[in-house]
C-alpha cells in the first residue's frame, strides 16, 4: 500500500485534506429492535446509484482495490467489521479507518484507493455512480498519475 496516515480508532477527519475524499454521515433510525440506515442518491450522496457491490470473506493480510476510476464516484461503507481505506489524489495521501455502518467514505473520480486491514467478518459495501466498465479503470499507478496531471491541467 502507498504510505498514509495510520488511524488506530475511528476518526472521520484525518490529518490533511483527505486527498479530496470526505466522510458522509448517513441517517440513522434507532430502534430497540435494531437500527436502520438508508441512502438515497442525490440526497446523502452527490450521485445517483447505478451499481452496488460488496466485498466479504477477505483473508487476513490481503488487500483490495489498487486502482482509480476515470469518471466513477463511490461511497464506501463498513457494513460490518472494519477496514482501512488509503486514498491519494497523486499529491495528498490519507488513511481512513472505517468501522461504523452509518458513515461512508465518499471518493471522487480520479482517486487511487487501496483497502486493507480487514477485520474478521468485515463487509465492505460500495455504492457506485456508474455501471461497471473496465475502460473506466486505472490499474497502473503511473497511468493514474498521468491522468491526474492531464485533469489538473498542470505537470506535478
Amino acid at each position: 500500500m502507498h504510505p498514509g496516515r495510520r488511524v488506530s480508532d475511528w476518526n472521520p477527519l484525518p490529518e490533511g485534506n483527505g486527498a479530496g475524499c470526505r466522510i458522509v454521515e448517513l441517517p440513522r433510525v434507532t430502534d430497540p429492535r435494531g437500527n436502520l440506515t438508508f441512502i438515497e442518491g442525490g440526497s446523502q450522496i452527490p450521485f445517483d446509484v447505478a451499481r452496488v457491490y460488496y466485498l466479504y470473506d477477505v483473508p487476513g493480510g490481503e488487500s483490495r482495490g489498487g486502482h482509480a476510476h476515470e469518471n466513477l464516484q463511490q461511497l464506501i461503507i463498513a457494513a460490518a467489521g472494519s477496514f482501512d481505506v488509503i486514498v491519494t489524489d497523486g499529491t495528498d495521501t490519507a488513511r481512513f479507518h472505517l468501522n461504523r455502518s452509518y458513515y461512508g467514505l465518499l471518493l471522487p473520480r480520479l482517486t487511487w484507493r487501496e483497502l486493507g486491514n480487514f477485520s474478521t467478518g468485515s463487509v465492505c459495501l460500495v455504492l457506485a455512480s456508474l455501471p461497471y466498465s473496465e475502460d473506466d479503470y486505472y490499474r497502473d499507478y503511473d497511468d493514474f498519475l498521468a491522468a491526474r496531471r492531464t485533469a489538473d491541467g498542470a505537470t506535478r
